[in-house]
Parts: C-alpha cells; sequence; structure tokens
C-alpha cells in the first residue's frame, strides 16, 4: 500500500528537524495502530492484503515538539484484477439493429478494487442470409459505474451474435461471462450501390443495377418508380414498377415520350419493407440525335486509349528510320553509279586496258566495238620480233620506244581502213 502526502511548505516547518510520523491500521481488524517516523512525504506498507481498507494519519514534528492532532483517512491497499464475471446474462431484441442486455451484479468481494463499470463484447457469427460468411471482427461497449443493463446499437439485421459481459477496476477487467448467442431480425435492405442508365431511344430507356451489398434480409424485389420531368423542373406523376423477382438486374421502360427529362427511382425490398432509394436521371433520344447521357466514341476511355497506343507505335517507328538513316552507315556509290552510268568513263572500267591513242585518231562510237575485236585478234600483244627492222635504234638506256612509236604509226591506218569496210 502506497501512502502519499502533500509536505509543509518551509514557512510552516516553524523549526528545524521536520519529520513525519505515519500511523495506519487496517480498519476493523487491528487496534493498535502501527506508527513510523520518516523525513520524506512518502511511505509503503508491504504485505498487506487484496484491497483491504485501512485507517491513516500523518502527524509533524520538528525539535520543539508534535504538531496538531491530524485528522483520519481511509485508504485501501492494492487492488487486483476482478475475480467473478456478471452472473445471468441475458438478450432482449428491440428492433433489428438494438438488443437490451442484461446481467446480475459482482459482489463486492468479488471486485478487488474500485468498481470501473461493466463492459460488453460482442461480435457478428454470420448472416442469416448467407451462413458461409464469418465476419469475426469484435466490438465493445462500456458502462461506466454500477449498472446491471446496457443496450448495444447498430448491429446489422438478419444475423447471429454473440456476447460476453465483464466488470472492471483500476486494475482491469475481470473474467467474462458465459457466452450468449442472438440473433437479430430482418430489416430494410441497404440502398444500391450501382444504378444506372445502359441504353436511350427514341420510346426507350434500359436501366441497370447490382443487389446491395447488406440485403439485411431476404430479398423479395424491387421497387422502380419513374416521372416527367419538364422544363419547369415541376414533377409529374410517379409511375410504379413493381418487380418480384430478386434476380433480376435490369429493366427496359417503354412507351416514354420522345425528347422529353426523365428521373427513376429504385429500391431493394425485403418482407419489412424497401430500403433508402437511389436515383437517376437521363432524357429520351429524337430521330437523328442520341441522348445526352450517352457519350461520343471519341470521348470513351478506351478508344482514347487505342489511340494513344497507336500514335506512340507510329512515332517510334519514324524515331528507328530516323536513327538508322542517320547513324554512320556505307553509302553505296556503285548502286549509285549503276542507275546513272558514265559512258566516257565506262572503259576505264573494263578489266583490260586499251591501248593509249590521240583523240584525232579515235574511231566513230559505233565501230568501236569491231575495232577493238580486230585489234585483239590481229595483234594478240606486243613482241620484239614485230619491231625487229635494220634501223631499229636503241637509246641509252637500252629502249626502242621511239621505234615502237614508228611502227605503231604505220599500222594505224591499215587498221582503220580495214574497220570503215564494216557497216554500220
Amino acid at each position: 500500500m502506497d501512502i502519499n502526502w502533500e509536505p509543509l511548505v518551509p514557512i510552516e516547518h516553524n523549526g528545524p528537524g521536520l519529520e513525519y510520523k505515519v500511523s495506519y491500521r487496517q480498519q476493523d481488524v487491528d487496534l493498535v495502530w502501527t506508527e513510523h517516523m520518516v523525513k520524506r512525504h512518502s511511505f509503503v506498507v508491504k504485505n498487506t492484503p487484496t484491497f483491504a481498507p485501512y485507517e491513516i494519519k500523518i502527524q509533524a514534528k520538528n525539535h520543539q515538539g508534535w504538531g496538531p492532532e491530524p485528522n483520519i483517512v481511509l485508504g485501501y491497499s492494492g487492488e487486483d484484477f476482478p475475480s467473478a464475471a456478471p452472473d445471468d446474462v441475458a438478450v432482449e431484441v428491440l428492433n433489428s439493429t438494438v438488443v437490451k442486455v442484461s446481467w446480475i451484479r459482482v459482489h463486492r468481494d468479488k471486485l478487488h478494487g474500485h468498481l470501473g463499470g461493466y463492459r460488453i463484447n460482442w461480435w457478428r457469427l454470420r448472416s442469416l442470409v448467407d451462413s458461409k460468411k464469418n465476419h469475426g471482427e469484435k466490438f465493445a461497449v462500456t458502462f461506466p459505474g454500477d449498472h446491471n443493463y446496457g443496450t448495444i446499437p447498430g448491429l446489422t439485421p438478419f444475423s447471429e451474435y454473440s456476447l460476453i459481459v465483464m466488470t472492471f477496476n483500476g486494475r482491469g477487467n475481470g473474467p467474462g461471462s458465459h457466452p450468449v448467442n442472438f440473433k437479430t431480425p430482418e430489416g430494410v435492405p441497404e440502398k444500391n450501390p450501382v444504378f444506372r442508365v445502359t441504353d436511350v431511344q427514341k420510346h426507350t430507356v434500359a436501366l441497370a443495377w447490382a443487389p446491395p451489398f447488406e440485403p439485411n434480409g431476404i430479398l423479395t424485389g424491387y421497387l422502380l418508380e419513374y416521372q416527367l420531368i419538364n422544363d419547369t423542373e415541376e414533377m409529374e406523376p410517379l409511375q410504379t414498377v413493381d418487380i418480384s423477382n430478386p434476380l433480376t438486374t435490369k429493366w427496359i421502360l417503354r412507351d416514354l415520350e420522345p425528347l422529353s427529362k426523365y428521373r427513376f427511382y429504385l429500391r431493394s425490398c425485403t418482407t419489412v419493407g424497401c430500403g433508402p432509394v437511389v436515383s437517376e436521371e437521363c432524357s429520351t433520344a429524337s430521330e437523328s440525335s442520341l441522348t445526352s447521357s450517352h457519350e461520343g466514341i471519341s470521348t470513351q476511355g478506351w478508344f482514347i486509349g487505342l489511340m494513344s497506343a497507336v500514335a506512340l507505335l507510329i512515332l517510334s517507328i519514324l524515331i528507328a528510320c530516323f536513327v538508322n538513316r542517320n547513324k554512320g552507315g556505307k553509302y553505296s556509290v556503285k548502286e549509285k553509279e549503276d542507275l546513272h552510268p558514265d559512258v566516257e568513263s565506262q572503259g576505264m572500267n573494263d578489266d583490260t586496258f586499251c591501248e593509249y591513242s590521240d583523240n584525232d585518231e579515235k574511231p566513230l562510237k559505233g565501230s568501236q566495238q569491231s575495232l577493238s575485236r580486230e585489234i585483239k585478234v590481229g595483234d594478240s600483244g606486243d613482241s620484239l620480233v614485230d619491231y625487229g627492222e635494220e634501223d631499229a635504234q636503241f637509246n641509252e638506256d637500252g629502249s626502242f620506244i621511239g621505234v615502237y612509236a614508228g611502227q605503231k604509226e604505220k599500222r594505224a591506218p591499215v587498221d582503220i581502213k580495214d574497220t570503215a569496210q564494216i557497216p554500220a
């Protein structure tokens, strides 16, 4: 047991040697006070029973004597966790979302501390629509003070729950009661998560929807209502369509006015009633136009994505071609010369070299082929025998170029004369 008190301020010491006398005894058990002298303003009593009442008093003393007689204060030893759970826990269903829970209080001797209150923990076991669902998430609600009942709000209709009740003190929670299972009755469904117009014609409108996530009961069908809205926003009488098949998720409304604005309402229903409404609006089409609720293909997301992909592909191909064209590759001169041949330099590209001759001795272009053929047949090559005449003179270096030139001049007219007889 920890005993603490507010120390005297220095002006209240009234002399040196200030000390405190701590006196305590267990109420209705001890007759004699246990006393300790301390100089600090706290004291710890050990080996005390759990949460036992004690009478405590603190008296100050200095060298001059004792201070005034103090008042007796009732205190308790340390708390422990409660050792008992509430009994006879019962559940009363008030409606599809609220239940009342009652219990018998835990006896004071079992609290082992100051009563903090009672706490209810509950969790959903399954939906009665689909027994396979098992949520398991736990919730808690606290009722401070001395209570023997409480209410739990916000439950899901048409479900099975389980709960326990416990008490708590300053140390913590006590043990929980035995679990109690209960079921909530049917309620109205949640609103439909999806409700949209899928097609609009001159006299018809197609609608589609999704069932509610929590039907809160067994679905019996849907209530579909619609009305004409004029330019002044005045409402025409509601037209009602009772859809008795709970598996239906689409409907076509017929015999509507062309070029008119309509508002549609949808509710999901159980045997208890219909849930919250969801609404949608659109205008019927004319002979030559589509309703404003339909978007053109150019504004559809898939079309925009497709066109972007095609543009990116074309751009990539153009960049690749540009890079390939401008990188350092070989330039085919041979292919360009084959496309645009040079007639004057064509003879230089042959494997054999023709003999040199002056421009005035060149034959006509038409007789060049025959001349070349005769020269190859008659003169297969130069020989020392052809120039072996008696008057041949050699130069200082031993060559006979001058004689060769003279002999060639004598033979050239004969060759040209022979070729001239070939008809053109």
